[in-house]
């Protein structure tokens, strides 16, 4: 990478981050009066602002709602901050064949309502998520039935096997009697759920108050009373942190992390969900996208470690497919390197010496660095002659724009997509959902490929399972539908006297639970 692009990059980050280091500098620069007890309101900033507190209204919006809701409302089993599942509110049991998953409710666990859990809880949660939840309805997509064996066991029956569902953690938790007792409306207004946490306060738009469950029934959390502040703004959330606004920030800008580190303030990193990827329509057989020699010459052209390292600070990760800790990951998968020369050579061969243009949509709002990245994508392949007409969408479109797209025969159409690929919870969902021929969000066709799919679904070990995942992710890299730029790393700020361990492996989460003062 020359030194042209290194400076261009790093110059840009600090820049488009808002303010940069001289931003950074003009706020205040004392903790003083900063020091919190355990028992007052600790105040930290997230990046999110949720549009309802029920998960089964949420529609396309639930990774917006989780930081949220994860501290009152809780799935059937939980996954430690390393990613792994263990049991929770429920254990389980799998039959040998992977079929029948029985879920066995805790005793004596309680919701904040007074009402103990049973069964009937877990029938009810189920059906209403499945009716209003679409990415909990596509998770179920080899379940048949629920049935609850007695109060305190609830057996779901699957066509072929439960695996996947049960390493996605099943539905979230509610109250069957706490809803026919107030009815839908005061349901979702003044959610009700077994978390550490209960809710105290709601105000749209601004805050969120928890306090510490009593009657919880795990470790009691060190933190007994929080406000989660709704801060869409980047900078907004740097400069609370910096004033004492707030204790905690998630979601910091990677170009600011070295500054607030600078100037004292602790850190916590999680390799999370999604991967930022260029991705393309091939169901035109007439875009020159269609030829795999123009993909891999626009893999050829990205030089995706000057983005990481020069644009992002080196925050971010970068893997072929998955990240080293999942099941599935082969080591002699590598992303493909940056060779400009070569990309004009292919282009050549392919009759596009002379160049095209390429539109290249990008999703604002929901992860940092999109726009960053769409700018840096059409800076690299200008200087192998594509010109990239650039646009953004907003995030709340995704699933339909994935739809629309999926299946149209005259498409002309590339994104830049936060995909579901390294990292998510289950990296057979995450092949199965994205990459599959059946759900019509995908936009990969292969046969071949579902027949993989099929078999890391139907995998009774984690070693058959591994060899099916490390195939799907060959055919992916050799296929090149989609191009992986950069794997997402959620930093989150803390003054001194903070710690926080952050979920591995799933969205940007804030589990107060996993807080603590020193």
């Amino acid at each position: 990478m020359s030194s042209y692009r290194q400076r261009r990059f790093t110059r840009r980050a600090l820049i488009l981050g808002g303010g940069g280091v001289a931003g950074a500098l003009a706020i205040g620069s004392s903790f003083a009066g900063l020091r919190r007890e355990a028992n007052d309101r600790v105040r930290i900033a997230v990046s999110q602002n949720p549009a309802t507190l029920d998960v089964s209204k949420v529609g396309a919006g639930v990774n917006v709602l989780r930081p949220t809701v994860e501290n009152f409302i809780e799935t059937l089993i939980e996954n430690d901050p390393s990613g792994n599942i263990r049991p929770g509110v429920c254990s389980w049991t799998i039959s040998p064949d992977m079929r029948t998953l029985d879920y066995h409710v805790r005793p004596g666990v309680r919701f904040h309502s007074g009402d103990r859990v049973t069964a009937h809880d877990i029938k009810f949660s189920h059906e209403r998520q499945y009716e209003g939840l679409p990415s909990y309805r596509s998770r179920c997509y080899d379940l048949q039935r629920v049935e609850v064996l007695n109060d305190s066991t609830a057996r779901f029956h699957f066509r072929r096997s439960g695996g996947t569902y049960l390493r996605t953690r099943g539905c979230y938790l509610y109250s069957k009697a706490y809803f026919d007792r107030v009815g839908d409306a005061e349901f979702s207004a003044r959610p009700n759920g077994t978390g550490p946490y209960r809710m105290t306060e709601y105000r749209d738009a601004e805050y969120l108050d928890l306090d510490a469950f009593e009657d919880y029934w795990g470790e009691p959390p060190p933190i007994r009373k929080a406000r989660l502040l709704f801060v869409l703004e980047d900078m907004t959330r740097i400069a609370m942190l910096r004033s004492g606004e707030a204790d905690l920030i998630m979601a910091v800008p990677y170009p600011m992390v070295p500054v607030l580190a600078g100037l004292g303030f602790e850190q916590a990193r999680a390799d999370v969900h999604p991967t930022f990827t260029v991705r393309f329509q091939l169901t035109n057989p007439n875009t020159p996208w269609q030829d795999r020699r123009v993909r891999l010459a626009i893999a050829h052209a990205i030089d995706s470690d000057a983005i990481v390292n020069g644009l992002f600070g080196g925050v971010p990760k970068h893997f072929a497919v998955f990240s080293p800790l999942e099941a599935g990951y082969d080591p002699t998968i590598r992303p493909y390197p940056f060779d400009p020369e070569r990309s004009r050579r292919l282009l050549r061969e392919a009759g596009y010496g002379n160049g095209f243009s390429m539109p290249l949509v990008y999703f604002a709002n929901n992860y940092y660095g999109g726009r960053e990245t769409a700018e840096a994508v059409t800076f690299f392949l200008r200087h192998v002659g594509i010109t990239v007409n650039t646009s953004a969408l907003d995030s709340s479109h995704a699933i339909s724009f994935n739809r629309q797209y999926a299946r149209d025969p005259n498409a002309v159409m590339v994104a830049l997509g936060s995909g579901i690929l390294a990292n998510y919870s289950d990296p057979v969902e995450a092949m199965r959902f994205s990459y599959g021929t059946r759900p019509n969000n995908s936009w990969y066709r292969k046969p071949e490929f579902d027949r993989l799919i099929d078999a890391a679904v139907m995998a009774t070990d984690d070693a058959s399972r591994a060899a099916a995942l490390r195939a799907c992710a060959r055919m992916i890299h050799e296929d090149l539908q989609i191009i992986p730029l950069w794997n997402s790393v959620v930093v989150y700020m803390m003054r001194p006297g903070v710690r926080f361990q952050p979920t591995q492996r799933d969205v940007p989460l804030m589990r107060v639970k996993d807080m603590r003062l020193v």
